[in-house]
């Protein structure tokens, strides 16, 4: 099938596009008639086709409604980052935007290549698990934005379930299992999770072991996302300051290149599955104790206060027979 040039920053401007005009209760063929355009340019500009200039984009909105504000220059950074077609940032300040935009190319990508050094990925994460990691990176967070971005979370990785959907392959770093977030009793489910999850038809997850030292030193997390009708990208996390799109082909091609080293330093899929269900194991027992250690300490502090008690009764009793 023929490869579409059209950039993975156009295609989320589209969607932002094609976002205002539904807000705005305008059809496709209001608009296009109330700005005296053809109705093809409108449907071009929301899926993703380039357009003209700036100017456009910002008539498209304006005929839709929008006034001066945040959501107007957001449209315009898209635009201008569009042009330079090399990449673009997902905003950490519009956690459920950036993941909605994530969550449109792992949808329509034919494969992801995802390698993880640090911690679970998030479509691998239990709630609990993306509770406790999140609290922990955002100290002042709402409860209420920590609910939110656990539901995204929670429904962006349904996809890895879609028949014909996307095939993922999952390269963790074994420093990413062992860092512990929350308790143990989180750990052990966690890591059970990603075992039954390996067991999916197209889900893959690789171990990268901490044996193989420095040659696994490829920096941070990326997910390298590979479509039937255009360009790969490159999707780099970063929680400070938000996730990077990578369009530029000689940036995406660098990350690629990693892949056949990843493959040849992890453990093979039996391998990868027994690991994590032997670290598992380790959490699930070390969990098993914190809750022994925990109710030994339980009856020692009430036996204490038991033989107190007696103690204080112990005192009372020759007071009362001398009538004092």
């Amino acid at each position: 099938m023929q490869m579409r040039h059209s950039s993975a920053a156009y295609r989320d401007l589209g969607r932002l596009l094609r976002e205002t005009r539904k807000k705005s209760g305008l059809s496709s063929e209001r608009l296009a008639k109330k700005m005296g355009w053809p109705l093809t340019t409108i449907s071009r500009m929301e899926n993703g086709g380039r357009v003209s200039s700036t100017t456009d984009v910002i008539q498209f909105a304006v005929s839709c409604g929008l006034k001066a504000g945040a959501e107007l220059d957001r449209l315009i950074e898209f635009t201008r980052m569009a042009e330079l077609d090399r990449g673009y940032y997902l905003s950490d300040a519009r956690i459920g935007g950036s993941l909605q935009s994530l969550i449109l190319y792992e949808s329509s990508a034919e494969s992801s290549t995802i390698y993880e050094p640090q911690v679970i990925h998030g479509l691998l994460q239990t709630p609990a698990y993306a509770r406790a990691l999140i609290a922990a990176l955002n100290a002042n967070i709402s409860e209420d934005r920590v609910s939110a971005a656990i539901l995204t979370r929670m429904q962006r990785r349904r996809i890895l379930s879609v028949p014909d959907s996307a095939r993922f392959t999952f390269y963790f770093h074994e420093n990413a299992l062992r860092l512990q977030v929350g308790t143990d009793k989180i750990m052990h489910e966690q890591l059970l999770h990603i075992v039954l999850t390996a067991a999916l038809d197209r889900v893959t997850v690789r171990i990268v072991p901490s044996s193989t030292g420095e040659r696994c030193a490829f920096g941070g997390p990326f997910q390298l996302m590979e479509f039937d009708r255009h360009r790969p990208i490159v999707y780099l996390d970063n929680f400070r300051v938000g996730g990077l799109i990578l369009d530029d082909s000689d940036h995406v091609c660098s990350y690629g290149e990693l892949v056949p080293t990843l493959d040849d330093l992890a453990l093979d899929e039996g391998q990868s599955r027994e690991f994590v269900a032997s670290l598992a194991d380790e959490f699930d027992r070390g969990s098993q104790r914190s809750g022994a250690v925990g109710l030994a300490q339980e009856q020692l502090q009430r036996r204490r206060g038991n033989e107190l008690r007696g103690g204080l009764l112990a005192q009372e009793q020759p007071q009362r027979r001398l009538g004092v």
